[in-house]
């Protein structure tokens, strides 16, 4: 059993947006995104996996693919890996739960930033 308090991951930095790995193996990786206003989270991909996202406080912007939603805290995003998937506009601080299935074999998803 793997017991953590999310709320120790919920880290802001001035410069760049954070990234807090909670859990990870080869089947699941979990972290939590915190954003400042005018942060952003380039447009990637996840390779072959689903990404689940929930916001746990703040408000912004989501974007999949060519579709653009206001998101806030309590809302619920599910994208594909082959979706194209950015934050790209952060009101106020933001902290987001991120849970990637399975977990994408490039290493750089499963380390910290910032």
């Amino acid at each position: 059993m793997i017991i953590k308090n999310i709320s120790e991951s919920i880290k802001f930095n001035q410069d760049s947006f954070t990234k807090r790995i909670l859990y990870v193996d080869k089947n699941v990786l979990s972290f939590v995104l915190n954003f400042k206003p005018g942060q952003t989270l380039p447009v990637h991909k996840h390779e072959n996996s689903t990404v689940a996202v929930n916001v746990l406080s703040g408000n912004g912007q989501i974007k999949i693919n060519q579709e653009v939603a206001d998101i806030q805290a309590g809302s619920f995003i599910c994208a594909e890996g082959q979706d194209e998937f950015s934050v790209p506009l952060v009101n106020e601080d933001m902290t987001l739960y991120i849970c990637i299935s399975p977990n994408p074999s490039n290493e750089a998803y499963s380390k910290n930033l910032g």
